[in-house]
């Protein structure tokens, strides 16, 4: 059954200060100022909690809500019951207003990520990408192919972290990189990571993919130990 909660600040008062009182706001833009799926705001809407909107014709047929910024600013400063209703409301939206369920947590944090690769694409693009990788494979390190096509090192591995497609195709390029050669029995170990920046034969750091990929090893044993 539904839970209905003591009152507690409106929806709206984390984002009073980015509304507008001279605008006013259709449901889509109301939406994206709250990070949430027009459904979800349609659905409050619905059950009362967003009151006072009209109704206006939409340029692509059908009807849309709307609110003037000085109504939304009031709704702001008002409490609210919340009805926890898993059935009326989406689980997105229902985090929103405070319910920390496993369903409700889940899809707040899916929403994120969905919403962090979204702003990921745009920042780093398929251009971008590809030129990364084409100069990696020319045996330009990692961090200055970043900085050549105007993005930082941690967008390039973010990027790799859930993009397998990219990240492959980085590591076959970053071979290239490797100081002793991909072949070389020292290749992959702690030796040729580290260099040798003394004695007769000093050798520089190796970022290649066989010793990025040891010091990842090395990185989650060290992570689990602790």
């Amino acid at each position: 059954m539904p839970r209905t909660l003591p009152a507690q600040p409106h929806p709206l008062a984390e984002y009073e200060g980015r509304i507008d009182p001279a605008k006013v706001y259709t449901l889509r833009q109301l939406a994206e100022l709250m990070e949430l799926a027009p459904s979800s705001l349609s659905g409050m809407a619905r059950y009362g909690w967003l009151p006072g909107s009209r109704m206006r014709p939409h340029r692509r047929g059908g009807r849309t809500y709307t609110w003037t910024g000085k109504q939304l600013v009031r709704l702001a400063a008002r409490t609210i019951r919340v009805e926890y209703d898993h059935e009326q409301y989406s689980a997105a939206t229902l985090y929103r207003v405070g319910c920390r369920c496993p369903a409700c947590k889940k899809a707040h944090s899916a929403a994120t990520t969905e919403r962090k690769r979204a702003l990921s694409g745009a920042a780093f693009t398929e251009e971008q990408r590809n030129r990364v990788v084409e100069l990696v494979s020319g045996q330009m390190p990692v961090a200055e192919a970043a900085a050549e096509v105007g993005v930082t090192l941690a967008q390039v591995y973010g990027r790799a972290v859930w993009d397998a497609d990219f990240a492959d195709r980085l590591d076959e390029a970053a071979w290239s990189l490797c100081v002793l050669g991909e072949d070389d029995p020292s290749c992959s170990l702690p030796s040729a990571y580290r260099g040798k920046k003394t004695g007769p034969t000093p050798r520089a750091a190796c970022r290649g993919t066989g010793c990025r990929e040891w010091r990842r090893a090395q990185a989650r044993q060290e992570r689990a130990a602790a």
